[in-house]
């Protein structure tokens, strides 16, 4: 749900989950095909790349920004950010 931007809906018992509404399956190709499309690329890199999850973290020192190495097996993985414009 939260993928395709769907409402914030009804949360039952818990407050927090207010994605418990209907799923929103008209906008998955309309329009909320972009942001469908992101995740999906998200996802796909996630799988590719365990170190993202099991890996050990090193922080990096940046001048500006905050950055991150992750390293799992064979696999590494550098994530910055750089900051807003």
């Amino acid at each position: 749900g939260d993928e395709s931007a769907r409402p914030f809906g009804p949360t039952g018992s818990d407050p927090l989950q207010g994605t418990r509404s209907d799923m929103n399956w008209q906008d998955v190709s309309g329009k909320s095909a972009a942001a469908v499309a992101h995740w999906q690329r998200i996802s796909q890199f996630r799988a590719r790349h365990p170190a993202i999850g099991a890996g050990q973290q090193t922080t990096l020192t940046l001048k500006h920004g905050y950055g991150f190495v992750r390293q799992y097996g064979d696999d590494t993985v550098m994530v910055v950010w750089a900051g807003r414009r």
